[in-house]
């Protein structure tokens, strides 16, 4: 299975990272890296915006960080 990663940001709890992964078909993950040998992990069914709100509301301050998409030889 592919999963793209849509997000990362810290949990407002601990200021643990994690993560929100699609899973395609309106399934999404969000990965909690609680250590360097233990991940929590929430699967969901919902659309974008729900999973993103979600996310938003675990995450410290709110704050998201999204990945680059990815550019050409052109730097565009």
């Amino acid at each position: 299975m592919i999963m793209d990663l849509i997000a990362t940001a810290k949990r407002a709890t601990d200021g643990a990272p994690m993560c929100l992964w699609s899973k395609g078909n309106y399934q999404y993950e969000i990965e909690v890296f609680k250590s360097d040998y233990f991940t929590e992990s929430d699967n969901f069914t919902c659309d974008y915006f729900d999973a993103k709100s979600k996310f938003e509301d675990m995450a410290e301050n709110g704050l998201l960080t999204l990945p680059m998409p990815p550019q050409n030889n052109n730097g565009i």
